[in-house]
């Protein structure tokens, strides 16, 4: 069952980000907006879900098409 997105939600990374050791803050909005910010950081970074997913498919199509490009020289 999947619910109705109603009110923010902010969730905290268990892994560290980069060689600062800080973990990443995501906020998900109820106007289908999803936040990131570094912990101890004020700027958040912004986008909507759909083009957030629509990046993920790009990078997954781009990491399978080097994949074979790969086997096609071995």
């Amino acid at each position: 069952m999947v619910t109705e997105l109603r009110r923010t939600i902010i969730r905290r990374t268990t892994g560290t980000f980069d060689h600062r050791k800080r973990r990443l803050i995501v906020r998900l909005e109820a106007g289908d907006v999803i936040s990131v910010k570094e912990e101890r950081c004020h700027k958040w970074f912004s986008a909507p879900v759909s083009r957030v997913f629509h990046q993920i498919v790009l990078w997954n199509v781009q990491a399978e098409k080097a994949i074979k490009k790969l086997r096609r020289k071995a």
